[in-house]
């Protein structure tokens, strides 16, 4: 609010939109930390509010509706970038031959693993990710439409073409895994880079073995039908 003369003003517009931006970043960033720390389903929507700093009991209803769109709007947060350098890195993939299988393997991992060293909002998407990656939680359609907008698809068709010699059942048990192995281990990384600890590899050393590590997993030799 605005004093003037001694009297109180109701809020402009403009004020009244700050305010409201500031209030719905305040109860993101609270339950980012607290969904990665904790877990989402650990999570009420109080223990969100009381984060954040607010009185307002029914401020995530009032902003969001309720806790999936919370984290709907989290995972908002960060898609767009992830989908923007994955894009950049297909264009890039695509002009490389048909046997060119890291360079597809790098549109695929480097998007997620870039994010850790930008700060700990990034960090704690890719704790939030991996837990969804799992598939253990029904996700919404809400949710489920933002986890298809990274390019994930795209990237995983372009491996799946240079590797055509993989069976189709054994392909999709494998692409399973390895979402989640690169999910948690970029995660796990993000962990201890919070917790400074002394043992993390080095970005490009620990991208580079994780690209070498789910190429290996993708093609290892099968044996039967």
């Amino acid at each position: 609010m605005t004093a003037v003369g001694g009297t109180v003003q109701a809020p402009t517009t403009v004020e009244a939109m700050a305010t409201a931006v500031s209030t719905r970043e305040l109860l993101l960033d609270s339950a980012a930390r607290l969904f990665a720390e904790r877990g989402i389903d650990n999570v009420s929507t109080a223990e969100i509010v009381r984060g954040a700093g607010q009185r307002n009991t029914s401020a995530v209803h009032y902003y969001f509706g309720n806790r999936d769109e919370v984290l709907r709007a989290l995972l908002a947060r960060h898609v767009p970038d992830i989908a923007k350098r994955r894009r950049e890195l297909l264009v890039l993939a695509r002009t490389r031959t048909a046997r060119d299988v890291r360079s597809a393997a790098e549109a695929i991992v480097r998007p997620v693993t870039e994010l850790a060293p930008r700060g700990w909002r990034e960090r704690a998407y890719l704790q939030i990710g991996s837990e969804l990656a799992t598939g253990r939680r029904p996700l919404s359609p809400g949710i489920r439409d933002v986890m298809n907008q990274t390019a994930g698809r795209e990237a995983w068709d372009l491996l799946r073409q240079r590797c055509p010699k993989v069976p189709p059942d054994l392909w999709r048990a494998r692409q399973e895994i390895c979402i989640v192995f690169v999910g948690r281990a970029a995660a796990d990384r993000a962990w201890h880079l919070d917790q400074g600890g002394r043992r993390v590899l080095p970005e490009d050393r620990f991208v580079d073995n994780l690209i070498e590590m789910l190429l290996g997993a993708m093609r290892a030799r099968h044996h039967g039908a």
